[in-house]
């Protein structure tokens, strides 16, 4: 029997002038890569067909703003599904841990926005798994490569969540990595 190679890490590790940085590309879910072009490609169909209704002089308003309302549904399902899409394949997510400070990014293609914690009110940096809840949007989200990640630390009275396309034994030698940077993170929730 062939014995089975361990996973390599995902996430790359920097100390860089700003503290240690950690870059974790997003998941790449095949089914995302394969499957979202083709499927927009007929939501692009719809998009124009629906379009090109709203502008007939036939159509009656009813009709008219039935097709207007739909078209603004249908148009946030296509951006959302062409950003799932750019993220799964040029996805990361950015976490500095530096002086006083910690800061997670999500970028795709170097753009995208950043989130910064001053670590006097964060503690318990810790790999937290979280289990399904189908009343929690962010459950469903995670199929997609966001809404959160198995580590977290307390901040304030919220939880803090990243890491998402991390297992949990590359969670926990980061966790480590980062506490031994800041040992504060180890402490009680202030």
């Amino acid at each position: 029997m062939a014995i089975v190679k361990p996973g390599a890490p995902k996430a790359q590790i920097f100390d860089t002038p700003a503290g240690v940085e950690l870059n974790i590309p997003a998941p790449r879910n095949p089914f995302v890569v394969v499957f979202l072009p083709v499927w927009l490609v007929g939501w692009a169909f719809g998009w124009f067909t629906a379009f090109s209704a709203i502008g007939s002089r036939t159509s009656d308003p009813g009709a008219t703003l039935f097709m207007v309302v739909w078209l603004s549904f249908w148009t946030l399902g296509g951006g959302f599904a062409l950003a799932m899409f750019a993220w799964s394949l040029a996805g990361r997510e950015i976490v500095v841990l530096g002086p006083g400070r910690l800061a997670i990014a999500w970028r795709v293609f170097g753009v995208g926005r950043v989130r910064e914690y001053d670590l006097v009110h964060a503690a318990r940096l810790r790999v937290a798994p979280q289990p399904y809840n189908p009343y929690d949007y962010r459950s469903g989200m995670r199929f997609w490569g966001i809404g959160g990640g198995p580590i977290a630390f307390d901040y304030g009275a919220s939880t803090i969540r990243f890491g998402g396309a991390l297992q949990e034994a590359e969670a926990s030698a980061l966790v480590q990595r980062l506490i031994e940077r800041q040992p504060s993170l180890r402490g009680v929730s202030p």
